[in-house]
């Protein structure tokens, strides 16, 4: 895969508008792939977590709750299918990006399959570092605007029941 130094840089503007920087955990066994889309996505604000499969995936989420998680689908151990059924049944889980090279090789419609699972979006490999990037900004901003909703529906509710 041929990649240009352009191709890695967010521009500020492309970058989440929040208080505080997004946290994403990257889950893929395979370092180099990891190495090119944390450059990615520090580069564009964010704070980032790593693992190499879904084990160590649900251990780092455990100890830091992220933003989102882009996680790879064949993986040792425990795969993407694993990691997004387990977070699937989080009340308040963060969103979740599949992405996979495996599809054409195993001639199996993985980003489907992820997304029924309930990925939020799925990409093939080669990824385009750009579409991804936009997407993880919109499903971010997407979940703390749910969040901050939920806390504000919550609040709300707690004062209606002291003056009822």
């Amino acid at each position: 895969m041929e990649m240009t130094l352009y191709e890695l840089r967010a521009r500020p503007a492309s970058s989440p508008t929040t208080e505080t920087a997004p946290s994403v955990l990257l889950v893929d066994d395979d370092p180099d792939f990891r190495g090119m889309v944390r450059i990615a996505f520090q580069r564009a604000g964010y704070t980032v977590h790593e693992a190499e499969n879904g084990n160590a995936a649900l251990d780092v989420l455990a100890g830091h709750p992220v933003d989102l998680v882009v996680t790879d689908i064949i993986m040792p151990e425990a795969d993407g299918y694993e990691v997004i059924l387990r977070l699937k049944g989080q009340q308040s889980r963060p969103p979740l990006i599949a992405v996979t090279g495996g599809s054409l090789r195993l001639r199996l419609e993985l980003p489907g399959m992820a997304r029924l699972l309930g990925a939020d979006a799925a990409f093939e490999k080669p990824v385009d570092l750009k579409a991804l990037l936009a997407e993880a900004g919109r499903l971010v901003a997407a979940h703390r605007k749910a969040g901050r909703t939920a806390a504000e529906d919550k609040g709300g509710d707690s004062k209606a029941d002291v003056a009822g």
